[in-house]
């Protein structure tokens, strides 16, 4: 009989241990023919039996352990995911759980087993792995919108390693995360192959769009809405894009509203069908109306627009109004009724090309608020055509002519001598003042607008730039230009309101700019606080603002209607300075430069834009002999 030495009793003890529980194999060298497989992918610690044996607790250890059959992956990455360390006491419950461990790392196969040898000095647990096929390359099929070495960026850190399914996964998450974050969100992957060589095959669905629908429209026609789209068939879906192209088709003024719908398409269940669901609304209206505005202080007016005319997305629209010029009176403002018609025609993509064409025709009769104690009548019409730049995002550039008839006649000439005489001015400066002509302009501008809303915008930027040339063709004046740079910017605060800050400044350029034209600070569009250029006016300014626009407090306690909780109450602050200044800051003490701030109320009326009030309160000097006090003004838009 064969001796049985404790090496051999250590041995048979732990094979004990394997009858009791078959999820751990063990044996001697003397039985390695018989090598059974540990499937760790089906290992369940938790159903495992439990055998205490305090012999083996208390005096068997771990000395060494050892990691055979990996060849790409390095054995002290292996080990450090070990919950089993060198010199910790045997347990079984817990190697099952390593070797599950091993193999969630998803470089090997189930093929994982664990073979403890028995030593004087106590256990070596040897764990042998068996890895994946090494990843040799990826070959990326189907994509056209992210490039293959973006792609290949993600997938990198896997060639030259056993295929890791858990670790492909996650790359295909993040593949179709970079799709989804430049709008791509149709994109998925659509199938995954090996090669016997190791090469990864991966196939990409992009999002491919086979049609567009356009429903709901009786009196739109389907190629005007199209024309409004980048989006087209043959293109990578792209929700980005088709926002902007929802945002252009409602900021038409055709529907009220515009939603979109994805379907498979029914010819190709590999593309996408979108259908674009418009509601129109009335677009031909006649109104009657009045009001208040700074400028023409009460005012009657009637008009007839159409934003839709003959359903081509064309927009027409004739005003004649007639004002008081008598709310808000001014020292240097003439009590005088003002007349105005205004004729204007927008074709927004003429011949369907991109260019769009705006068309102007006017005669004003008012009091003149640039001229002291004048009368201006002014006849004229304009006609620009704008085209977005399409290397450059949101940028569009315009160009436009005009003609314009100025005449400037005196209004009351004892009081205005009685000034000159007062403030040491020779009258013969007041030809000057009263100088108007015949102009034809010519001039270049560009805009960038990011805004997220044009009627009621909460983010973005709107900056514009524009220099024009006024050509005298007759008259007294002569031929000038000058440039204008504007610049908005739109600060979301919480969820409804909004910080608008904003600079402009303009300057003459080329001659002699006649006293009509000069710059003006002060009144609702510029400096609140102030009446119409009460700061000063001049050849060049330069002016910025601040606003807060927010919610009425507690109004949607009060109210459910949609038109007053959409009230915003507003903070501002204006200040600007004028350049090279004209007579009539001598002739009125005007200061040239001001600081004012104020509170106001913005109401957005349906088929009109938003409404502003404003008290504006100096707070600077007014000048020698004016009036301090507040102001309110009256005007159209969200900004001055």
């Amino acid at each position: 009989m064969k001796k049985i030495t404790r090496n051999s009793m250590i041995i048979l003890a732990l094979c004990l241990l394997t009858v009791l529980n078959t999820n751990l194999v063990c044996y001697s060298k003397d039985e390695e023919e018989k090598e059974p497989l540990i499937e760790a992918g089906k290992i369940d610690p938790k159903k495992l039996n439990t055998l205490q044996d305090r012999t083996y607790d208390e005096g068997i250890t771990i000395k060494d352990i050892e990691i055979s059959g990996n060849n790409l992956v390095k054995s002290d990455t292996i080990l450090v995911k070990l919950s089993t360390k060198k010199g910790s006491k045997f347990d079984r419950e817990l190697i099952q759980r390593d070797l599950k461990t091993i193999y969630d790392m998803g470089y090997f196969t189930e093929r994982i087993k664990a073979v403890p040898q028995s030593s004087t000095t106590g256990i070596k647990l040897q764990i042998h792995v068996e890895e994946n096929v090494p990843v040799t390359g990826f070959n990326i099929l189907g994509n056209n919108v992210i490039t293959t070495s973006e792609i290949n960026n993600i997938l990198k850190n896997q060639a030259g390693l056993p295929q890791n399914i858990a670790e492909l996964n996650r790359s295909v998450e993040k593949i179709e995360e970079l799709y989804a974050e430049k709008g791509y969100i149709l994109s998925r992957i659509k199938k995954i192959t090996d090669d016997p060589d190791g090469t990864i095959n991966m196939q990409i669905n992009e999002g491919i769009i086979d049609d567009i629908k356009i429903t709901g429209n009786t009196k739109t026609k389907d190629f005007i809405i199209k024309r409004n789209m980048y989006t087209a068939p043959g293109m990578t879906y792209n929700e980005n894009i088709l926002k902007q192209d929802l945002t252009r088709i409602y900021t038409s003024q055709a529907f009220s509203d515009v939603r979109r719908v994805i379907s498979a398409s029914a010819k190709d269940p590999n593309k996408y069908s979108v259908s674009i669901e418009v509601d129109e609304k009335r677009t031909g209206s006649i109104s009657l109306g009045g009001g208040v505005d700074t400028g023409s202080g009460l005012f009657g007016m009637v008009g007839y627009a159409d934003n839709n005319f003959r359903g081509l997305g064309q927009q027409l629209s004739l005003n004649f109004l007639a004002g008081s010029a008598a709310l808000l009176q001014d020292r240097d403002i003439i009590r005088r009724a003002s007349l105005q018609i205004e004729a204007n025609f927008v074709e927004p993509r003429f011949r369907n090309t991109l260019n769009s064409i705006s068309s102007t025709a006017f005669a004003r009769d008012y009091a003149s608020y640039q001229i002291p104690l004048g009368i201006e009548r002014r006849i004229g019409g304009e006609i620009e055509i704008a085209r977005p730049i399409k290397k450059i995002p949101h940028l569009a550039g315009s160009v436009s002519a005009g003609f314009e008839n100025v005449n400037i006649k005196e209004g009351n000439y004892d009081e205005i001598k009685n000034l000159y005489n007062t403030k040491g001015v020779d009258i013969k400066e007041r030809a000057k003042q009263l100088s108007g002509g015949t102009f034809v302009s010519l001039g270049p501008s560009v805009v960038y607008d990011t805004r997220n809303n044009y009627i009621n915008p909460t983010s973005g930027w709107y900056n514009t730039a524009g220099f024009k040339e006024s050509f005298a063709i007759s008259g007294d004046s002569s031929t000038f230009g000058k440039v204008t740079v504007s610049t908005r910017k739109y600060i979301p605060v919480g969820q409804k309101s909004t910080i608008t800050l904003s600079g402009r400044l303009g300057s003459k350029v080329i001659g002699d700019m006649p006293e009509f034209a000069a710059f003006r600070l002060g009144g609702y569009n510029t400096i609140r606080g102030f009446y119409e250029g009460d700061v000063g006016t001049g050849t060049g300014f330069m002016m910025g603002s601040a606003e807060l626009r927010t919610p009425i407090p507690f109004i949607d306690k009060v109210t459910k209607i949609g038109f007053f909780r959409d009230m915003r109450a507003a903070a501002f602050i204006d200040t600007g300075t004028i350049f090279n200044r004209s007579i009539t800051d001598t002739l009125y003490n005007r200061p040239g430069y001001a600081i004012s701030t104020g509170l106001g109320l913005r109401v957005v009326v349906p088929g009109m834009g938003p409404i502003r009030v404003d008290y504006g309160y100096p707070i600077s000097y007014v000048g020698a002999g004016n009036k301090r006090g507040g102001r309110f003004t009256f005007g159209f838009g969200q900004d001055n």
